[in-house]
């Protein structure tokens, strides 16, 4: 803001303050109503020209409505932008004559100037990272690795369930798999000559979108050897028409939004949640480290940690000296990424020992991990961010995956939850511990996450819910329950595997 605006605004602020106390004070009822009036709306104005909020938003209170606080964000990011970074003319200068001097020849340096209207290349063609192109991989046994959210949508999260499995298995649900075998069959029938790219078309016939014609291009990945260490697979899907092409963005646009806000939302909840006292400490009642709760997950024994998130759980769980064997899943890669940080000394890439193995992978699907493996399965405010054909998915999976006499403990809002009542309760806390200054733009931004996209999650089961559903999957012993916990905004429930 200018210093010319800024003098104006303080003199105007001056002004309706003297105006509202001068007719507060007097004891005239002529003229005084619209005196003050008058007095508010300088005030009013000159506050807007200070803090460059509008009316609406100051009428509104904090922040303004979710359509604003998005545009600030939008707005915030843009200004953010830097120039190009650029070499100035004498470094430039003096790295070209390093170049040249040089004996060998450099590669593509003696290239033709390019020109993007005569050159013959199909940019398209190349892998690439764009969140909207459909793409998977897969290892050189052709089984399938990973896929991005694209992809999930466009084919109707037709991978779920089947990392692991060789892609024939996804393969079945195209509309044309038999020219598809047939194609595979004969470009990839010798190990010792596969090709380096690989094109076909596919076709799909998609529940929301019609049928798709998509353009399949793999990729070989190659090892250091040479040899083939896997493939990169990416499709340029087709749709009937315009409608259809439009509504695959629309809904791709909102899963995007989505994966981003649990990826934004990680920066800031760790920092907020681990200075307060209440949520460390429904950690700890979860593993029975508390006075009041459940037993403690023995030593030795193998958790499953479901939606591990940034890993808070695991890496409390996992100390050298317990020898537990912690396998962590979640679909998000920025919260893998704090996990396998906080619990990089004790990472392992097999179960043959204690430490930590993460999985991103969905968790209504379990496939992969065998029966009866678990002693424990570990859930904390997880579900409630499910359909509830996934959390009964979820619990089934579970179910499979523990041993006969394993236990799962499962912390969820429950259907009366109010977000606001955690939130202020963490506030106080950061305020008392006099940790709040220096972290409140994360508390701001977890507070901002929660009130416009987590609370409508909320509201879903309470704990009767719980233990019915959990009944009906076949756990036959309630170990522990607990109503109003987590400033009384969620349930606890422990139940055992007979």
């Amino acid at each position: 803001m200018k210093a010319e605006t800024k003098i104006i605004s303080y003199v105007l602020l001056a002004i309706g303050t003297f105006v509202i106390l001068h007719e507060v004070f007097e004891d005239q009822e002529s003229e005084s109503l619209a005196l003050l009036l008058i007095g508010l709306l300088l005030v009013l104005f000159s506050l807007v020209l200070l803090t460059g909020r509008t009316i609406s938003k100051i009428a509104a209170g904090m922040g303004g409505s979710k359509f604003e606080l998005e545009m600030e964000a939008i707005q915030q990011a843009a200004h953010n932008v830097e120039p190009p970074k650029k070499l100035d003319e004498k470094t430039l200068v003096k790295r070209r004559k390093f170049s040249s001097e040089i004996k060998q020849t450099i590669p593509g340096n003696d290239a033709p100037e390019f020109n993007v209207l005569e050159e013959k290349i199909a940019l398209t063609v190349t892998p690439c990272s764009d969140p909207m192109t459909p793409m998977y991989m897969l290892d050189n046994n052709f089984r399938i690795i990973n896929w991005n959210i694209s992809f999930s949508i466009c084919f109707d999260r037709t991978m779920e369930g089947r990392k692991g499995l060789n892609v024939l298995e996804w393969t079945y649900l195209l509309e044309n798999y038999e020219k598809v075998l047939d194609h595979g069959v004969k470009a990839f029938a010798d190990p010792d000559n596969f090709p380096i790219i690989d094109v076909e078309v596919l076709e799909y016939k998609s529940r929301r979108f019609g049928h798709i014609k998509g353009t399949k291009r793999a990729y070989q990945i190659p090892n250091d050897d040479g040899s083939c260490l896997g493939w990169l697979i990416t499709i340029e899907p087709e749709f009937e028409n315009l409608e259809m092409s439009q509504l695959f963005q629309a809904t791709l646009f909102s899963s995007l939004r989505l994966a981003l806000m649990w990826s934004e939302y990680a920066l800031s909840y760790d920092i907020v949640l681990n200075q307060s006292d209440i949520y460390p400490g429904l950690i700890q009642k979860l593993i029975g480290e508390s006075e009041v709760g459940p037993a403690p997950i023995p030593l030795d024994s193998k958790v499953l940690d479901l939606g591990a998130g940034t890993g808070n759980i695991t890496s409390r769980l996992a100390s050298p000296e317990a020898g537990r064997l912690i396998v962590s899943i979640d679909n998000n890669q920025v919260m893998l990424n704090h996990l396998r940080n906080k619990c990089k000394d004790v990472l392992r890439q097999d179960a043959q020992g204690s430490g930590v193995i993460t999985i991103k992978q969905d968790i209504s699907s379990l496939f992969g991990l065998s029966d009866g493996f678990f002693d424990v399965v570990v859930v904390n405010n997880v579900l409630y961010s499910l359909p509830a054909e996934s959390v009964q998915s979820c619990l089934k999976e579970i179910f499979r995956v523990l041993k006969s006499g394993g236990e799962v403990r499962i912390s969820e809002p429950h259907k009366n939850a109010n977000v606001k009542e955690v939130l202020s309760v963490i506030k106080k806390e950061l305020e008392k511990n006099g940790h709040f200054e220096e972290i409140k733009d994360h508390y701001y931004k977890v507070e901002q996450i929660n009130k416009y996209s987590l609370a409508p999650m909320l509201n879903k089961v309470n704990l009767s819910d719980m233990e019915e559903t959990l009944k009906q999957i076949g756990f036959d012993e309630i170990t522990y329950r607990e109503d109003k916990t987590y400033a009384g905004q969620s349930f606890l429930v422990c139940a055992r595997k007979s």
